[in-house]
């Protein structure tokens, strides 16, 4: 019997693209509380959104005030790992794309294996991992089932060309527009989480603003430095605002080769699934401080120091810290 994982992948295969609504009903088919994942529907639709968009399976493209999920094609993503050459099949599938890949294996001398997952996280889907004693043979799988293959890993590709929270800041749109009169939260970097500021409160720094209008029909996050403005993405704009207060919420672990972020504030797509592409797993959530944090496996150092740099932070200060606390 497929895990939820499973069947959530092969609904959004069979449709290609689905508005965010669709994406949630196909989700709420299949919803059950769990602890480990969130018991808030709404925030778990956008924790399972996240989650397969950084292990490539599909994307999530931000539409007006909503979002719509695009299937990404089939891929076999080559794992960042000395050893044999090893891969993860990321994108598409259907019921059958096991038997047919573990079939089409055997004929290319390459082996196939799978791991379910729903430990990790209980909307993760199957794991299917190829390797073979040299490109060769993987290559040959690729072709016979028209997947997409590459020598180099896909968590070192998008690593390096993820860009960086001073571009990102630079290039934002700033204006200086009146501040909306919707409900207002501002981050508060110390506490990791948006709260109410009094009337009239100063702006020292970058400041992330959240607003939702007073009926509930639209968000938005700004980010302000002084009397200018400019539309953000949630994700990146936390991290600018860490980033200009010295923060760093970023761990390596060098020791096992593992990334630590606090669950509270979610890396930006690209890192996401550059991290999630070193293993082709979820990461492990590790409870402690706030709402826990995530722990991302096998992260060369390289790729790890690279994120950091990107994100404002530095990998050093939490070595050893799986727990997430902050230095």
């Amino acid at each position: 019997m497929p895990s939820r994982g499973d069947t959530l992948l092969f609904a959004i295969s069979a449709r290609r693209q689905l508005s965010w609504r669709s994406f949630s009903e196909v989700l709420d088919e299949i919803f059950v509380p769990d602890g480990r994942v969130g018991t808030d529907v709404k925030q778990v639709r956008s924790a399972v959104a996240a989650l397969g968009s950084s292990l490539g399976h599909w994307d999530v493209i931000p539409e007006g005030q909503s979002a719509s999920i695009y299937i990404a094609p089939p891929a076999f993503a080559v794992l960042p790992r000395p050893g044999l050459p090893t891969a993860v099949l990321c994108g598409s599938r259907s019921p059958d794309t096991l038997a047919v890949v573990t079939r089409a294996g055997k004929a290319a001398g390459v082996i196939v294996r799978q791991a379910a997952q729903e430990h990790l996280h209980s909307y993760a889907a199957t794991r299917i991992e190829i390797t073979a004693d040299s490109h060769d043979p993987l290559e040959r799988l690729a072709d016979m089932l028209s997947i997409g293959y590459s020598h180099q890993p896909a968590a070192s590709a998008l690593a390096i060309a993820c860009g960086s929270i001073t571009d990102y800041v630079a290039f934002l749109p700033w204006c200086t527009d009146a501040d909306l009169n919707w409900l207002r939260r501002d981050f508060d970097p110390e506490h990791l989480r948006f709260v109410s500021r009094p009337e009239g409160a100063t702006r020292d720094g970058l400041v992330l603003s959240a607003y939702e209008h007073p009926s509930g029909w639209a968000r938005q996050e700004r980010l302000w430095r002084g009397d200018q403005s400019a539309i953000a993405d949630r994700d990146w704009g936390r991290f600018a605002v860490l980033a200009d207060r010295g923060i760093n919420v970023y761990g390596y672990d060098h020791t096992v080769g593992t990334v630590s972020v606090p669950r509270q504030v979610p890396l930006p797509t690209i890192p996401a699934r550059a991290l999630g592409l070193c293993s082709g797993r979820p990461p492990r959530v590790e409870p402690g401080e706030g709402l826990g944090s995530n722990i991302y496996a096998d992260v060369p150092a390289a790729i790890a120091r690279t994120l950091a740099g990107k994100l404002g932070q530095h990998c050093d200060l939490l070595a050893n810290q799986g727990d997430g606390e902050r230095s």
